[in-house]
């Protein structure tokens, strides 16, 4: 049987107001800015609003919530780390004037409850949502009434009906923003597309992946995650040391990232350096690293282990003979579909097209290749599964890694008993019933 649906969450950045925290819908929040030293004002006789500022080049309103509802502020003053988030939903761009912006977290639907049912037009929050783990309450902004109240917004067309000329409107050699979720490495802060950003969660427990690299893997929403590993990205924790996991998922799989926090969303120019990073920098003369989902997912093809297709149940629905598996186990396609076990890979490599041949470069050496595919050139791109044997290292090429099976999740099964020709199979449950794989044991081959 395939994994239950996970229930479906929204997204919240969280931000402080006097004694009120703040949830806002992750898709109407544009970036956080820092409040101008000197904000124009635009004098009203009654409302909420504060000043004006310009953003992108638009005159954007500025409301502050302390002037209309009791936020519980004591008297003194913001401190440094105030900041205006622009937001923007259905054509109406404006701004919202908080003490902080604390972070982002992922709030499953089943802990946002709404609390006032009168459906006032003038209240700008009717539900509240629990933080997972904490006793912490965040009262959840309605954007849309809260720009209707103030009757104060910036309008734009849609982006969609707007495709046309935002080109034109962008000037020569300026990449278009993009919101980053900003993420503390051990010594770098990391920017990674929101987009891309699945969950924030504490770090569960962790199981090794092969042998020889610093690698691991978990659960997740039914899936086996890989971890990337310390040195996969400058200032990344080790997975034993970092307190929380973020999720990245690029067309349908995911990766593991150890981190320390959760800090802000804010809109940086989108480009890349290397392909992998770019370093920028904020408003605040810090530095970012953006990081390019797509560059990292073609780097690290453990990925493909993530794949959501249901496969893996339990042993016990097995047919009776065989035994369970002890070890974990690696599915291949190469030609037909085989499994190895998983610690005789030391890691999985990308084999770009054109570059296949007698041997790669591998941790600065000539790593010598055996294809493993009958029916596709050489030059095919396709994946490099590393095996060692006697302290040497050899890399068999696969045209693609199609699932891993956890230890005790399969039954083992061998057919034959003459010497050498006896065959054994590792037998898995999946969506659309049994599956059965012949195990190449490739630190063996």
């Amino acid at each position: 049987m395939g994994a239950p649906l996970a229930d479906p969450a929204l997204h919240l950045a969280t931000a402080a107001l006097g004694a009120v925290r703040l949830g806002i819908p992750v898709d109407a929040v544009m970036q956080a800015i820092p409040v101008p030293a000197g904000q124009a004002l635009l004098p009203r006789r009654q409302g909420a609003l504060s000043g004006v500022v310009l953003h992108e080049g638009a005159l954007v309103p500025v409301v502050d919530l302390a002037r209309w509802v009791d936020v519980g502020r004591t008297g003194a003053e913001r401190l440094g780390s105030a900041r205006i988030l622009v937001l923007h939903q259905d054509g109406r761009t404006l701004g919202l004037q908080v003490d902080s912006v604390d972070g982002l977290i992922e709030v499953a639907c089943a802990d946002v409850k709404r609390l006032h049912h009168d459906d006032h037009a003038e209240e700008v929050f009717h539900s509240a949502a629990r933080v997972p783990g904490s006793d912490a309450i965040l009262s959840v902004l309605d954007v849309g009434r809260l720009a209707a109240l103030a009757a104060s917004w910036h309008q734009v067309e849609p982006y969609e009906a707007r495709a046309d000329i935002v080109q034109a409107e962008t000037p020569a050699g300026r990449a278009a923003e993009v919101n980053y979720a900003l993420l503390q490495l051990d010594g770098a802060r990391l920017g990674v597309p929101a987009g891309d950003l699945v969950e924030v969660m504490r770090m569960p427990a962790l199981e090794q992946f092969g042998t020889g690299i610093d690698g691991n893997w978990c659960r997740w929403r039914g899936r086996h995650l890989p971890m990337l590993a310390s040195g996969a990205l400058a200032g990344l924790p080790h997975a034993a040391q970092a307190p929380l996991l973020a999720v990245l998922e690029h067309k349908g799989l995911a990766l593991g990232l150890p981190v320390s926090a959760a800090l802000a969303l804010q809109a940086f120019a989108a480009g890349r350096d290397d392909g992998l990073v770019t370093a920028v920098y904020d408003a605040d003369g810090q530095e970012v690293r953006l990081l390019d989902t797509a560059s990292l997912f073609a780097r690290f093809p453990e990925a493909l282990l993530s794949k959501p297709d249901g496969r893996g149940a339990a042993a016990g629905a097995a047919p009776d003979g065989g035994v369970p598996n002890e070890d974990a186990y690696i599915v291949f396609a190469a030609g037909q579909r085989a499994a190895t076990p998983i610690g005789a890979v030391a890691q999985i490599v990308p084999l770009a097209a054109g570059s296949g041949g007698a041997t790669m470069q591998w941790n600065g050496a000539a790593l010598p290749l055996v294809d493993l595919r009958p029916d596709h050139p050489a030059t095919a791109a396709g994946h490099v599964l590393v095996a060692a044997k006697d302290g040497r290292h050899t890399g068999y090429v696969v045209t693609r890694v199609e699932l891993l099976i956890p230890a005790g999740s399969a039954r083992l099964y061998r057919l034959g008993a003459a010497p050498g020709r006896a065959r054994s199979f590792v037998t898995v449950d999946t969506a659309a019933g049994q599956a059965s794989y012949r195990i190449v044991d490739l630190a063996e081959a």
